[in-house]
C-alpha cells in the first residue's frame, strides 16, 4: 500500500528537515530533535546501492557536520566521554586496516564513510544535552513521539494486513506460508527488527519527569503497556527476552517497592503463557526452540570458525555474505525452490563483528556498550545519578541480549536508538534529578 511511496518518502523527509532547520533555526538542537521525532524515517535510502545506499539520516548528519562544524570540532577536555572518541578512531583505524587486508578491500572506504554518521549524530547529541540542561527531556520526549508513530503504524499493519508497507518485499520471516503465521514488521523490513525496536523503546515511556501531572502518568504506562502487544505482534523471542531482562533491572534498581509487583508480573506472564501459547505467534514459536538452536549452533560454530581464521583484523566490514559465496557455499537459505539466500550475518550481532573485524574490533565495539551500562549502574551506587537512570540501563541491556540472536544494527533506527540510550546514560543529569522521584 505505501510502497509506491518508498521512492517519494525521502524527498519528503529532506524537505521536512529544511522547513524544520528554517523554522526553528540552523542549531544542533535542531537538528537532533528532527531525527529523534521522525526516526521512523531515517532509514529512507536517498541513493541505490550501487551508489553507497545513503539515507535520509546520512544526509541529515553530513549536513550537520558541513554546516555546524564549530560546534563539532570543539573539544571539551573536562568531558569524560573523550574516552568513545578515542575508541572511534581505534575502531576507524580497525576497520580501515582490516578492509584493505582482506580480500574483498572494494567497499573498505565508503563502509567508513557511512559509519561516520552515528558518530556525528553521537557527538552533537553528547555535547547538546552538556550545554543544554533541559535538551536531555526534550530529546527523550522526541523518542516518545517516534515510537509512538512507529507503535501506531504496526497497530494499522495488524489490522489492515502485510501490504501496509514500506517495503515491495518484506523479510522471509514475516509470513510463513506453511503455518499461515505472521509476523508483522511495522515500519521495519524485518519483524525481528520491529521486535528489538519495539522492546529497547519501550522503556523510555517509564522515565517521568518529577512533576509529571496524572495524565502525563497514565499516557506514559499506557504506551508501555501497548509497547508491550507490538513485541508480541513482532513475534522475536529475543525481544521479549531481552524485555524481561529490562523489566527485571527497572524493579529491582529503579522502584525498590515494584518487586513485589514485578513477582506478581512474572506469575501473570506464566498464566497468559498457558492461555495464549496457541495464539499467537511469539508463543506458538517457543515449541521450535530445540530446533532453531541446532539450526542456530550450526551457523555460529561456522562464524566463530571464520574469525579464529582471521583472529586480529577479521575478513572486513561487510564482507560477510561475499566471504561466504567464496568460501562457505552451504551456508544459505532456500526461499524458494532454486532461489538461495546466502547469509550476510551468522544469525547473531556479536559473531558478526567478529569475524568481520576481527578479535580487536570486536572488543572496541563491547567497549562501547559494556562502559556506559557499567558505569551508569556505578554512578548509580554512588548516589550520582538517582534510581531512573536504570530505565535507560535497561534499554540498553535488553538490547544486549538481543542482539545475540540478529545483528539489527544495520538498520539506522535501531543503532540511533541504541546510541541514544548510551548518550541520556552518559549525560545523565547529576543535580537536576538527584532529588528521589515521588512517582516511583
Amino acid at each position: 500500500m505505501l510502497n509506491n511511496l518508498l521512492y517519494i518518502l525521502p524527498g519528503i523527509t529532506l524537505i521536512l528537515f529544511f522547513f524544520n532547520i528554517y523554522w526553528k533555526g540552523n542549531n544542533v538542537s535542531s537538528c537532533i530533535l528532527f531525527i529523534l521525532t521522525l526516526l521512523p524515517l531515517m532509514d529512507l535510502k536517498v541513493t541505490i546501492e550501487a551508489w553507497g545506499g545513503f539515507k535520509t539520516f546520512d544526509v541529515i548528519c553530513y549536513y550537520s557536520l558541513f554546516f555546524l562544524l564549530k560546534d563539532f570540532i570543539t573539544i571539551d577536555l573536562k568531558n569524560h566521554t573523550n574516552f568513545y572518541f578515542v575508541l572511534f578512531i581505534l575502531l576507524t583505524i580497525i576497520i580501515l586496516i582490516g578492509g584493505l587486508a582482506s580480500e574483498f578491500p572494494q567497499h573498505t572506504y565508503l563502509n567508513v564513510i557511512k559509519i561516520l554518521p552515528i558518530f556525528i549524530f553521537a557527538r552533537f547529541y553528547i555535547k547538546e544535552c552538556f550545554n543544554d540542561p533541559s535538551f536531555f527531556i526534550k530529546s527523550i520526549n522526541a523518542l516518545k513521539i517516534s515510537y509512538v508513530i512507529a507503535l501506531g503504524f504496526l497497530l494499522v499493519q495488524w489490522v489492515v494486513g502485510l501490504k501496509f508497507t514500506f517495503y515491495p518485499e518484506l523479510g522471509p520471516n514475516t509470513f510463513d506460508e506453511v503455518t499461515g503465521a505472521i509476523r508483522y514488521p511495522g515500519v521495519f523490513y524485518d519483524s525481528q527488527a520491529s521486535g528489538q525496536f519495539m522492546a529497547m523503546g519501550s522503556f523510555i515511556f517509564l522515565f517521568n519527569e518529577n512533576n509529571a501531572s496524572r495524565k502525563t502518568l497514565a499516557l506514559n504506562y499506557f504506551a508501555f503497556v501497548a509497547a508491550i502487544i507490538g513485541i508480541v505482534l513482532a513475534g522475536s523471542r529475543a525481544a521479549f527476552g531481552g524485555f524481561a531482562i529490562g523489566l527485571v533491572i527497572v524493579f529491582f534498581m529503579a522502584a525498590r517497592q515494584y518487586r513485589v509487583y514485578g513477582l506478581v508480573l512474572i506469575v501473570l506472564c506464566g498464566l497468559a503463557y498457558s492461555f495464549l501459547s496457541t495464539k499467537t505467534v511469539l508463543f506458538a514459536r517457543a515449541g521450535n526452540l530445540s530446533e532453531d538452536y541446532l539450526f542456530r549452533k550450526s551457523i555460529w560454530q561456522k562464524a566463530f570458525d571464520i574469525s579464529k581464521e582471521h583472529p586480529y583484523l577479521g575478513i572486513g566490514a561487510e564482507n560477510y555474505q561475499k566471504y561466504i559465496k567464496r568460501h562457505a557455499q552451504d551456508q544459505y537459505l532456500e526461499i524458494k525452490e532454486g532461489e538461495l539466500l546466502y547469509f550476510d550475518q551468522p544469525e547473531n550481532g556479536y559473531l558478526k563483528i567478529m569475524v568481520e573485524l576481527g578479535f580487536i574490533g570486536f572488543l572496541i565495539f563491547i567497549l562501547f556498550l559494556i562502559v556506559p551500562l557499567i558505569s551508569g549502574m556505578v554512578y548509580n551506587l554512588k548516589g550520582l545519578y538517582d534510581n531512573r537512570v536504570a530505565i535507560f540501563i535497561a534499554a540498553l541491556a535488553c538490547f544486549l541480549v538481543e542482539f545475540n540472536t540478529v545483528y539489527s544494527i544495520w538498520d539506522t533506527r535501531i543503532l540511533v536508538m541504541v546510541v541514544s540510550m548510551i548518550v541520556l546514560i552518559l549525560t545523565y543529569p547529576v543535580e537536576q534529578f538527584s532529588a528521589p522521584h515521588s512517582n516511583q
